[in-house]
């Protein structure tokens, strides 16, 4: 479960569009997932294209349904969703923790060594 969080989810509201979606088997319009997760419309588009690219959800004609590529990625997110609920910090703290690492390398790509 770690690697999958690790790997394909990218930031805390990315699990909480995801967790939203996946709560009901209705499809959300952007503006509702819009409120419901109180972040500009932009940024939900955004969460929507990177749920999307994951195979996590499915968005037509303005309207995002949970859609997993898999029902190995279903039973994933089912765990994902049951330990969030009753550990959000550990959870957070998990993909806080990749964020830095991916922005660590990042920055180390960049840093000049002096060859002996």
């Amino acid at each position: 479960m770690r690697r999958f969080v690790v790997a394909r989810i990218r930031s805390v509201p990315m699990l909480e569009a995801l967790l939203l979606v996946r709560s009901s088997a209705e499809e959300w319009r952007v503006p509702k997932l819009v409120a419901r997760l109180y972040l500009p419309e932009a940024r939900v588009m955004t969460l929507i294209e990177e749920l999307c690219s994951e195979g996590l959800a499915s968005f037509d004609d303005g309207m995002v349904r949970y859609a997993p590529s898999s029902r190995d990625v279903d039973e994933m997110v089912s765990r994902i969703a049951a330990i969030y609920s009753r550990h959000v910090v550990a959870v957070t703290e998990l993909i806080h923790s990749a964020l830095e690492r991916q922005a660590q390398d990042f920055a180390d790509a960049f840093r000049l060594r002096r060859d002996k």
